[in-house]
This record gives C-alpha cells, structure tokens and sequence, in this order.
C-alpha cells in the first residue's frame, strides 16, 4: 500500500505533467493560428532555424570566418512581429509557474509552487470533504424564515440575521490578511445554515489561494489522537507515522482551520488539552479558526474545561444562528 507521501508525489507529478503538456499544447496551436494569418512568419522563422544551424556547424567545423549572419534574419523577424503587433516569445510555451517551468524545482531545490500544489491536493486526504454547491454564488436568503422572532429585547427573522451574517462572512474573505486574527464561532440549531455559511467561507478562501483545512469535531480529534500515539510509540509505523504528521501539521499551520459540530465528540480530560493546545497553537501564528457547534457558548463551560471557554469568549466573534431546520424544510416541501 502507498503512503500518503507517495501518492501526494504521484499527484504531483501527474499535474506538473499536465500542466506542461498543456503549455505546449497551446504553444503549438498558438504558432499554428498565426502562421495561418502570416504565412510569412513561418517562412521567417523556418529561415532564422536555418541561419542557427548553419552558425551551430560553422562553429563546430571550426569555419567561423564563414558564418552566416545570424543577426540580420532576427533582426528582419522582430521588426516583422513589431508591424504586425505580435509580442515576440509566441513560440515558447507559458507555463502555470514561470519560476521553474512547471517542474517544481528551482536553483536545486524545490518551487514555491509544489507546496501550493500541495495544499490544493492535500484536502483530499482529510475524512471530510466540503459539498462542491456550499459557496456564496449558491447561496439562497429566501430558505430562511422570514417570520419575525424575538431576539434579545428586538424582533427579527431568521433571514433578516442570516442576510447579515452573509454580509460579514463576504467581507471576512474579502480583508482575510487583515482580519485573520479574528476568530468566529457559529452556534445555533442543527439546520440552521452554520455549516453552509463556514464552507462558503473556506471555498472563497480556497479560491484566493489560501490553504484551507475543514474537519468535523469527531474526526479532528481522532486524527490528533492517532498523531499522539504514533509520536508516543516505541515503535511507530513509519507510514501512519508520516500521514498522520502531515495531516496534523496541516492543522496547525493552515491559514484557515474550519471545525464542524464541535461537541459531538467524546468529551475527555484528553479532548479539552488537545484543544486547547490547537486553538493556541494557531493563535501564537495568528492563524484564523471558525468553529460551528450546536452549542451555545455559554453552555460550554457547563460542558467542557473551563478554560476552552474562556478562550471561545476571548478570542472568536460569536453569532448566533436562529430558525429550523432547512433540511426538515426542504423535505417537507418535497414532499
């Protein structure tokens, strides 16, 4: 069986491949389409080849008296690209990655590129995956109950809050760099659109090219669980060692983390030291965590340590979601 290693090279080698048969490929149908437009171009370019390899000969025979003047056909073929404003470089291939030509190494070691390959892949490998259709262009305000309810000392509905929440969510991916020390905790009903509105989020995000981790709470601390035993093992096995180091430090040092359904976990001395350890790990990096629950952080700390709520209080923007169900509603309309 592969490690998680050798099949996230083999991904990277099969996109680096792709993406330069791509580049070539539009390479060879761009010079296609403008030599049927210039037919004097190639017969141009035929002619600077030519002039090439007679110098390249000239040279190696040791006959440079005789060499061709390279510089007159190049000369005639830039001034013929500058009258018909052809940018000269038509003919070479335009890579993803100008900086190592799509091969992930530069000057002997490897391209920023592979790791941004890598984070784009790596999702994959976690147990949860967003829903493709959870992003703000799928976003629909008229599923939330316009019936006004009573909040706090005011009346609102579920869709008047919702419209706002859909704001600050729009403007939290807008100004990430600035913001990402801001925390959000989303709490409310199962139903009520936290999950949807989170993966909106961490699409947009994923979109800009920010690296984006989506975990439930159940598996977020299975994995750290399994992290810990492999790192505490006299012997560990170096493939689950190597998987379940990889995955963690994702947790740790992504832009983004995004925990689901916090609570429906175990709840264990154990759990409360691992979150905790997780959530100031990646405060220390100024690293941004939005956190969904059915909980309400007040309850928490009737529920959990202490001190995960103080750090829900002190360090996340708290919105609370209202209405039912949306996915009961959805049935029963179906229905």
């Amino acid at each position: 069986m592969k490690s998680l290693t050798q099949k996230i090279n083999d991904d990277l080698v099969r996109i680096y491949e792709q993406r330069r048969n791509d580049a070539f490929r539009l390479r060879d149908e761009r010079i296609g389409r403008l030599y049927r437009q210039y037919p004097y171009l190639e017969t141009l370019d035929r002619q600077l080849k030519l002039a090439g390899l007679n110098r390249l000969l000239a040279v190696l025979e040791q006959e440079e008296e005789q060499v061709p003047d390279y510089g007159d056909a190049e000369n005639e073929r830039l001034a013929f690209l500058k009258r018909q404003g052809i940018k000269d470089g038509y003919d070479q291939p335009s890579y993803v990655c100008r900086a190592c030509g799509d091969t992930g190494r530069i000057d002997g070691g490897w391209c920023r590129c592979r790791t941004q390959i890598i984070q784009g892949i790596l999702p994959a490998y976690f147990p949860d995956v967003m829903a493709d259709d959870h992003t703000f262009a799928d976003f629909n305000l008229n599923l939330f109950d316009s019936r006004q309810i009573k909040c706090g000392e005011s009346q609102v509905s579920a869709r008047e809050m919702m419209a706002d929440y859909l704001q600050m969510a729009q403007l939290y991916t807008s100004h990430f760099d600035r913001v990402r020390d801001r925390n959000l905790f989303f709490s409310g009903a199962p139903g009520t659109g936290k999950t949807f509105l989170m993966q909106c989020i961490g699409h947009r995000l994923m979109e800009e090219g920010y690296p984006v981790v989506y975990m439930s709470a159940p598996n977020l601390f299975d994995l750290i669980t399994r992290h810990k035993r492999q790192k505490a093992s006299f012997r560990p096995d170096p493939d689950l060692l190597e998987e379940a180091s990889m995955l963690f430090n994702a947790l740790q040092t992504w832009d983004l983390l995004l925990i689901d359904d916090l609570g429906t976990e175990p709840a264990t001395p154990d759990t409360y030291a691992q979150l905790i350890l997780l959530l100031d790990a990646r405060q220390s990096r100024n690293l941004a965590t939005i956190i969904a629950s059915n909980i309400e952080v007040s309850d928490f700390s009737k529920l959990y340590d202490s001190r995960i709520a103080s750090r829900l209080n002190g360090n996340f923007l708290k919105y609370a979601f209202l209405g039912d169900d949306l996915r009961l509603r959805k049935k029963q309309e179906r229905s």
